[in-house]
């Protein structure tokens, strides 16, 4: 095959939504060994877009184009056949099964006919797993994994198929760094053998690392395509947001003293041992380190989501028991790290969602709902210039929302509470390419990167 040939396009791709249009024409070309990386802001229509072209979703006009033959898929079953594979933002793993049982899931080898051979199961995963390098466990439920792991039990999934091409939405959200540069050398490797990818990231550095072409989306319109070479990171960022980005962040004057969150000799006995630090009002607090080192089960030992073995924790000097309940009583609030797990409930629109922390509010004797005080606090909060969630209405289905507008609706729930003691964020820039929110002058937020 001819490495300058096309396998992969798209003419005039329209997709509409109520009340907004998605995709506006969008043409796109995908050639056979390429590494193509799409860019833009949340909500720019990037997943969208890569619903479309893998059947998940119906174009309401324009063509695709795959090896040359024209194509409309009924569904996503049908672009797996012809070899378009998509390993998707939010995991979409059985967590009852194990890590081999899920990179085999209905590909299981059967003994006379009707029973599952798992000793099979064990030996093909364990094959793709050494060929392509990654450390994952093949006889632990996915439950117990950590984010990772699950990522990287994805990837193996999608790999299996020997896809003509492949799809990653944000591959390394939850990768180490290690896990990450074995990625993109596995990456490197399939290209090698033609597998075309399309790499959707808000990591610059992966795209101009890695990539061989870049296209940049932004309000649902393809903006330009560039080879990699040919456009800096300055411009990609400006073409993105259409306008000229002078500061990543914003000055913070800290002038604190008093010391608001005191944490002593906290334990597990197992990921975390004996960790201790001082949070002092009005301070910003850092948490550093690789996927895998505790940050996140630190932070949920003190906000009572694990049991806590050993240490105190004190807030305003008061030692408390860590739960939940007794942190929100507190005005201590956490935005954690896996928004589809333990951020977002999928049974909720979007309204209910962001809501849901302000049920006190509009919520009367026995239980019942004043649905104009719910709304209001909806509709001011979504109103917000700086968070600039983008939606259709506040009753549209949580799921129909991109990674980064959904991130913005768990940190939106919380930073608009009044009061606010403590606000901590376990990965909170996730899925987001950026974001700027005011805090009320005194909070004390504890961050983990």
């Amino acid at each position: 095959m001819n490495k300058n040939e096309i396998i992969l396009k798209t003419e005039k791709i329209r997709k509409e939504f109520p009340g907004v249009v998605a995709l506006d024409n969008v043409d796109f070309e995908l050639r056979y060994g390429e590494v193509h990386a799409i860019c833009g802001e949340n909500g720019a229509g990037k997943s969208t877009f890569c619903n479309v072209v893998t059947g998940i979703l119906k174009p309401d006009s324009g063509k695709i184009f795959f090896e040359n033959n024209e194509i409309l898929f009924d569904g996503p079953g049908e672009a797996l056949e012809i070899g378009i594979r998509m390993v998707y933002q939010e995991r979409n793993l059985i967590h009852y099964l194990t890590g081999a049982q899920n990179i085999l899931l209905r590909e299981e080898s059967l003994k006379a006919g009707f029973f599952v051979d798992e000793k099979d199961i064990i030996r093909r995963a364990e094959e793709i797993k050494k060929l392509y390098k990654m450390d994952v466990p093949l006889n632990c439920q996915v439950s117990k994994l950590s984010s990772a792991k699950k990522q990287a039990i994805e990837i193996l999934r999608a790999l299996l198929y020997k896809p003509k091409v492949l799809i990653l939405d944000e591959p390394t959200a939850s990768l180490t760094e290690k896990e990450s540069t074995i990625l993109f050398e596995d990456i490197k490797r399939i290209k090698s053998e033609g597998v075309s990818v399309v790499l959707i990231t808000h990591k610059l550095e992966e795209v101009f690392e890695n990539a061989d072409t870049v296209t940049i989306f932004r309000n649902g319109k393809k903006i330009e395509t560039s080879k990699k070479d040919d456009i800096t990171k300055d411009e990609c960022v400006r073409l993105m947001i259409n306008r000229k980005i002078t500061s990543m962040y914003p000055t913070i004057n800290y002038s604190g003293s008093k010391v608001i969150m005191e944490v002593s000799g906290v334990s597990d006995y197992s990921l975390v041992k004996d960790n201790s630090f001082k949070l002092r009002r009005g301070e910003v607090l850092g948490f550093y380190g690789l996927i895998g080192a505790g940050k996140t089960e630190l932070v949920e030992l003190i906000y009572g989501l694990r049991k806590l073995k050993d240490g105190t924790v004190k807030i305003n000097g008061e030692e408390i028991e860590p739960r939940v309940s007794k942190m929100i009583a507190r005005k201590v609030f956490l935005i954690p790290d896996d928004r589809r797990e333990k951020g977002l409930i999928d049974t909720f629109n979007l309204k209910k969602n962001i809501t849901v922390t302000f049920m006190d509010v509009f919520s009367k004797i026995l239980g019942i709902i004043n649905h104009k005080k719910e709304n209001q606090i909806a509709e001011k909060i979504v109103s917000d210039n700086l968070l600039k969630i983008k939606y259709v209405s506040l009753n549209q289905d949580i799921e129909t929302l991109s990674g980064g507008n959904k991130q913005k609706v768990i940190i939106s729930r919380w930073i608009s509470k009044e009061n606010i003691s403590v606000l901590i964020l376990d990965e909170p820039t996730t899925a987001l390419f950026s974001v700027a929110f005011t805090i009320t002058p005194g909070l004390n937020s504890v961050s983990t990167q």
